[in-house]
């Protein structure tokens, strides 16, 4: 395997064994670890020269805000 693959493949088996994990602890737990990973996300795209991606996300959370705030 080339080494694009199997890192793809090692961060895959990490967000997996981290969702599995955070299930045990309750539906929060499980939503810390999507935005962890959506942060990890950015930040690669980032370093990539991809900076639009924060605010993309910032756009997302924003509409999620907005959608579901008492």
């Amino acid at each position: 395997m080339t080494a694009p693959i199997d890192r793809q493949k090692n961060q895959a088996e990490y967000w997996n064994q981290r969702q599995k994990a955070a299930a045990l602890l309750g539906p929060d737990a499980v939503a810390a670890v999507w935005y962890d990973a959506c942060r990890m996300v950015a930040r690669q795209s980032q370093k990539h020269g991809d900076t639009e991606v924060w605010n993309r996300l910032a756009s997302h959370l924003h509409d999620f805000f907005q959608h579901h705030k008492a």
